[in-house]
């Protein structure tokens, strides 16, 4: 995989967010704007982090003149499920240019994302999309969407849901481990343990 602005066209780059530089940073940001501007404001200088640095966000991302056209990141978390700890890894910020979609760019990042989440030691695949979004994620990734799951970002009184944001759930289970879990992981309410205001 190539790590620069000037890959050909429909080839997947991949980098560490966190080892990302400024350009390709600029670009990831500018991409989100164009991608939904009511949710993604255009960015300002310095550039913000578009993933906090403690996910450790592996960037998949397709060029196209020189820019980035289509995105999608893993993200990795630990959470503690039925009394176990599990490490689990989600997409985050999956976003294709207007101008560039029904070319199948997004369906190739998220492919290549969710390999590598195949392919790692994680023991979950886990995030949540809005539900019209289902179809695309199951036929790009296999990823199953597991309706009787909420997904909580802490404990606290004002935390984050996946019902309360209206969110769908998708889950692979990855590791043997997970699969010998699958009876706890159904009709489960799962606590993420993240920071106030995050979420997957």
């Amino acid at each position: 995989m190539r790590t620069d602005l000037a890959a050909p066209v429909g080839l997947v780059s991949a980098l560490p967010y966190n080892r990302a530089g400024a350009a390709l940073r600029r670009e990831i940001a500018w991409l989100q704007h164009r991608a939904d501007p009511a949710v993604s404001p255009a960015p300002r200088e310095p550039i913000p982090p578009e993933h906090d640095p403690a996910f450790e966000a592996l960037s998949f991302y397709i060029i196209a003149d020189q820019r980035v056209v289509s995105y999608a990141a893993v993200v990795y978390i630990t959470i503690r499920h039925a009394g176990e700890p599990l490490t689990a890894a989600g997409l985050s910020c999956v976003a294709t240019d207007p101008a560039y979609r029904r070319h199948g760019l997004g369906s190739l990042v998220v492919a290549a994302a969710t390999r590598s989440i195949l392919d790692s030691t994680v023991d979950l695949g886990l995030f949540t999309c809005d539900p019209p979004l289902t179809p695309f994620y199951e036929r790009a990734g296999g990823w199953q969407v597991v309706p009787d799951v909420v997904l909580l970002g802490n404990q606290r009184p004002d935390a984050l849901t996946s019902v309360g944001l209206g969110k769908a759930v998708l889950m692979r289970l990855v590791s043997n481990r997970a699969q010998r879990m699958a009876p706890a992981l159904e009709h489960a309410v799962i606590d993420l343990n993240l920071p106030p205001g995050q979420f997957v």
